[in-house]
């Protein structure tokens, strides 16, 4: 799906009114398409502050949660900061889709996602950096997650992203993006604070704590954000983002996949196909 999309970019047969290439458009599927209006200097700018204040932001998070991480990685206050910074990464990503061009955006988002596994990787050759990236980002860790040999939650988040945007028409990433920004915080924090019967798929594993009223609250929020991105009066198509998002988040840990890549690929790869079926 990727080649194909470098492909289109690359070798456009249809064009947008600006005169933009616009993948979607070969699908048949309505896009808001990044065009980016921007001069090069302006891009450049935009390009520099963005990662540097996503960074900003996980350390201002992460320094606010140094007393919480101190008596529990598991404390109440701790789980709302984790959840915050997810929605506000989540928001921002979505905001810069209305600025940068789409080579652009996922040219940035290549480099980021490379950055940070190199850091990881970097991490677990030397204590320096580790001790450095522990001070920064450690409070905001789970316990599995402060390992060397663990990837984090938030470098699955920038994969899951640039995967989403990279082979999607940028109306689905952004419905996508959004999905996984509010509906997996949601899932949470009502599924730990209302609670009700778990969710188990497989007699052979136990319940990996996911709920049904946590799966029902992804649902409801998928559903509204299905509902303002996306447009039109296909009911189905939002119960059909709803629902999807919902699974993915539910079923993430059955299949060891992290639900920050489930959740925006398999919402967007719904969307879309359900899109093509309507289209054809």
């Amino acid at each position: 799906a990727v080649i194909i999309k470098i492909l289109y970019c690359l070798f456009p047969t249809k064009m947008s009114n600006n005169g933009v290439v616009s993948p979607s458009t070969l699908d048949g599927i309505p896009d808001q398409k990044m065009t980016g209006n921007l001069s090069n200097s302006q891009l450049l700018i935009i390009m520099t502050l963005a990662p540097a204040i996503v960074i900003f932001l996980q350390i201002i998070i992460s320094s606010n949660s140094k007393i919480d991480a101190a008596s529990s990685s598991t404390s109440s206050s701790l789980h709302y900061r984790r959840r915050i910074q997810h929605v506000l990464t989540g928001l921002i990503f979505y905001t810069l889709s209305f600025y940068l061009p789409f080579v652009v955006a996922s040219l940035l988002l290549i480099i980021c996602t490379g950055a940070f596994y190199a850091l990881h990787f970097f991490r677990s050759k030397s204590n320096a950096i580790q001790n450095v990236y522990m001070n920064f980002f450690g409070p905001l860790l789970r316990d599995h997650e402060k390992c060397v040999f663990t990837l984090p939650g938030a470098f699955w988040f920038l994969f899951g992203t640039m995967v989403t945007v990279i082979i999607f028409p940028m109306d689905i990433a952004r419905t996508s993006i959004l999905c996984l920004s509010f509906g997996d915080p949601i899932a949470a924090i009502i599924g730990i604070n209302v609670g009700g019967p778990g969710i188990v798929i497989s007699t052979k594993r136990k319940s990996s704590g996911k709920t049904l009223s946590g799966s029902f609250a992804c649902f409801c929020i998928c559903y509204l954000v299905s509902y303002k991105c996306m447009g039109g009066s296909d009911l189905r198509l939002w119960l059909l983002t709803g629902y999807t998002a919902a699974m993915m988040e539910a079923i993430a840990s059955y299949i060891s996949v992290d639900d920050n890549v489930l959740i925006p690929v398999g919402t967007g790869a719904a969307i879309w196909l359900w899109c093509r079926c309507i289209n054809s």
